[in-house]
């Protein structure tokens, strides 16, 4: 049953806050709940997300949906459920109050067709003890023991609902069957999205520590089942377990050092072809954290890019405003550092590249990354980003960041025309404001990802100010540019630190058209045949 509540709900599992191994669920740990508004919805949700895809992981949805149908009948999915990770308990358990579709017994008889064992309590007619043992490699080794889902299951008749508590050990029984009596259904939830919440009942410093010492393990489990691979750089290799490691931290403080954490997600499929996804948060930092530290510099500084509107058309809207304390600023200087190396090293690993060309690409990425790094290092972190299609499968796209030391990026410019043939550096083309504008075209093939995203050889314009740089690539690029920089309004406070809408689908072409040049020709006709129908 372990497994019931697992796969029905991937959409949800990256909401999931790692486990904490414990040995008992206990006052000191977070108490962690999802709430959905129903299986209904959540099939929906995963369906416009397929459809983004290409035919072939859009012929895999009748597979999927068949696979959630076997595991779900006898629930209503019309209606909300909830799941509880019992964190503390080891292994982690989960408590879940299911609406059932008029009555138990067709959830029974699935059940029991499945594999699992039901017992009813014999003295509560109402509450049963299920088991089974998984199928596993451990049944072919001797002296293994055996996987087991174990809980237990109340049905509430009064509201049509079940509470099913669960684990895989024995041991935890008698705490589940007082959790399962103990559960109510009363705040299941009635949106219309999904509801993280995570609530820490003890805010004392014994009870962070206790805390953070449960996560390390749940941190090593999670750094230790990443493996290098076969086409990875080292370099590459670092970044991706130093992006893991930065995502732990930031789960890590949250887990012991909020009051209340709440993430809600909800797609709008008003426009069955372009669905969105809203993502929301809520915290409270217990006092005198380093968390509410880091909270009460929010909004402590005007946001430079506050009066640009989302552009129309938009396929990507990023606002940042956000502080950057000392242990964000170590990780971010740490990751720059990695790219700088990936970067070099990918750029220099053509035989046939001249050593001055190697020479001059070292150089400059270094100093590129150093810019950047003054944006990190003066504490804040102040950005935008409007990317528009432009109906060729490239973008329109214009933003601007922070750097302490933006003109040293005058200085870097030039530099660039002895990293690649063809690259192109046009100092002073313009003016905008107190912002002097230039012109980079790269050479073809430079960097793969550039001629991805802004298209092969398009001009990119780079204003150069006092403490901001812009950039901007596609059509009209210097014009909007410079009108953008005119019509800036005066930093303004903002209600959040960071925004960030997304349209899914010119992404989803975007990436369908790159991969497509990296596939077999049959499969190539294919592609082109599904975008042709569209």
């Amino acid at each position: 049953m372990m497994n019931l509540i697992t796969r029905l709900a991937p959409a949800l599992a990256l909401l999931l806050f790692c486990t904490s191994p414990a040995i008992a669920q206990t006052p000191q740990d977070p108490q962690i709940t999802i709430q959905h508004p129903g299986f209904q919805v959540l099939k929906k949700d995963l369906k416009s997300l397929l459809d983004l895809g290409t035919p072939a992981d859009q012929k895999q949805w009748s597979n999927i949906e068949d696979f959630i149908d076997t595991f779900v009948a006898g629930i209503d999915g019309s209606r909300p459920f909830q799941v509880q990770l019992l964190a503390g308990m080891t292994p982690s358990g989960y408590l879940a109050a299911l609406p059932l579709d008029g009555g138990f017994q067709t959830f029974r008889d699935n059940v029991e067709g499945l594999g699992y064992e039901l017992k009813r309590d014999g003295k509560d007619t109402s509450l049963y003890q299920f088991n089974m043992t998984l199928d596993s490699d451990q049944e072919s080794t001797p002296g293994a023991a055996a996987a087991e889902d174990v809980g237990w299951m109340k049905v509430l008749a009064d509201v049509d609902y079940l509470i099913l508590s669960m684990s895989s050990t024995r041991s935890s029984m008698p705490q589940l069957k007082e959790l399962t009596l103990a559960k109510k259904v009363a705040d299941s939830g009635t949106g219309t999205g999904a509801v993280m919440q995570l609530i820490n009942p003890d805010v004392t410093e014994a009870a962070q520590k206790h805390r953070r010492s449960s996560f390390t393990a749940s941190r090593k489990t999670t750094m230790d089942a990443m493996q290098k691979r076969p086409d990875e750089t080292a370099t590459r290799f670092e970044m991706r377990k130093l992006s893991s490691n930065l995502m732990l931290d930031e789960v890590e403080r949250a887990t012991a050092e909020s009051e209340t954490l709440q993430i809600s997600l909800q797609m709008d499929h008003s426009a069955p072809t372009t669905p969105k996804v809203s993502v929301q948060g809520d915290l409270a930092a217990i006092a005198g954290t380093a968390l509410a530290t880091a909270l009460q510099q929010f909004n402590t500084r005007p946001d430079a890019f506050a009066g640009i509107a989302r552009l129309p058309g938009s396929a990507l809207s990023l606002r940042i405003n956000h502080p950057i304390d000392d242990m964000r600023k170590a990780g971010m200087t740490s990751f720059l550092n990695l790219v700088r190396d990936e970067v070099s090293a990918k750029l220099k690993n053509g035989s046939q590249r001249p050593a001055s060309e190697k020479e001059a690409i070292d150089g400059v990425v270094t100093d590129i990354v150093t810019h950047l790094r003054s944006g990190i290092d003066s504490g804040w972190m102040n950005i935008f980003v409007e990317a528009v299609p432009d109906g060729q499968g490239g973008f329109n796209s214009i933003g601007a960041y922070n750097a302490a030391n933006a003109a040293t990026l005058t200085e870097i410019l030039p530099r660039m025309k002895d990293m690649h043939p063809g690259t192109q550096v046009e100092l002073n083309v313009d003016k905008a404001g107190d912002y002097v504008i230039h012109r980079v075209q790269l050479g073809e093939g430079l960097l793969d990802v550039f001629d991805r995203l802004f298209g092969v050889r398009r001009d990119t314009f780079v204003a150069v100010g006092k403490d901001y740089v812009w950039l901007a690539s596609g059509e009209n690029a210097l014009d909007t540019l410079k009108k953008t920089v005119a019509a800036l309004a005066p930093p303004a406070a903002t209600p959040a630190a960071v925004h960030l809408e997304v349209a899914l689908l010119p992404w989803a072409r975007q990436m369908s058209d790159y991969y497509s040049r990296q596939t077999p020709p049959k499969e190539r006709e294919a592609l082109t045949a599904w975008k042709a129908a569209e």
